[in-house]
């Protein structure tokens, strides 16, 4: 063979090399497919539904004085506040006066739930050393926060000297407010003693200031979160807590005949 024939065989070898190396003969530096089958695809995450309050109730809670919404002595003190709450000093800057102010006075409505029984709120929280009960319905103390409760009706009553004159219809506190006042705390797991996932429903703004009374329907509710910590407080409001089994139905609530 001639040295220009070895010559080209070299060249032909050479080239078919090139061509298999060029093919996946070496390591490959082509795209690698996904797990699933579809390239740049990534796991959908779950979306938790936002939960619906449960159905309305038949019944309709009304809250005159002295009543009672719930079962009593589910709290302990069952009357006043706890020894973490309020004791006459000021809590979040809210003062332990002598007497009620009326220049700022709304009502809310509070509803514990635990395992789907309501549990009653004790009566003379934010009282400090609350007197005797008449007829169920608590009005002396040596002093009285601007958030306190009469009775067991689960009505909290808002009552602030209001120097700068806010509206009705404004919201002053929190929940946390009452919270701090009356010496329990809550979160997502726990509500007070009742321990278990929180769902917290709540009407929100009802009252625009054209009634002193009426019926909030449970329809009005909508889902708040698991902490009720933050919820403004607004005149006729209510503020459903569920703790653990949420209850099977919930009762719409009769505001008395005053603010």
């Amino acid at each position: 063979m001639s040295w220009t024939n070895s010559r080209a065989l070299a060249v032909i070898a050479l080239a078919a090399l090139a061509t298999l190396s060029s093919c996946g003969g070496g390591g490959s530096s082509g795209p690698v497919p996904s797990s699933s089958g579809e390239p740049g695809s990534s796991p959908t995450a779950a979306v938790t539904p936002t939960p619906s309050p449960p159905p309305v109730s038949s019944q309709t809670i009304e809250t005159n004085a002295g009543t009672v919404a719930g079962t009593t002595g589910m709290f302990s003190p069952t009357e006043g506040d706890t020894p973490s709450g309020g004791s006459g000093a000021p809590v979040d800057g809210i003062d332990c006066e002598p007497t009620m102010s009326n220049n700022y006075h709304i009502h809310i409505f509070l509803g514990v739930f635990y395992n789907g029984a309501q549990m009653a709120l004790p009566i003379g929280v934010g009282m400090e050393n609350p007197g005797t009960p008449v007829s169920g319905f608590l009005n002396t103390a040596t002093c009285f926060y601007f958030l306190h409760t009469h009775d067991s009706s689960g009505i909290v009553h808002v009552e602030d000297p209001n120097p700068t004159n806010a509206p009705i219809t404004a919201s002053l506190f929190t929940l946390q407010n009452v919270l701090d006042v009356w010496g329990i705390t809550a979160d997502a797991n726990h509500f007070g003693p009742f321990n278990g996932p929180v769902e917290v429903f709540t009407s929100g703004q009802v009252y625009r200031g054209d009634q002193n009374n009426g019926t909030v329907p449970a329809s009005t509710l909508t889902y708040w979160g698991s902490n009720p910590n933050t919820i403004p407080l607004y005149s006729h409001e209510l503020i459903y807590v569920f703790v653990g089994t949420p209850p099977a139905s919930v009762p719409s609530v009769n505001f008395y005949t005053e603010y």
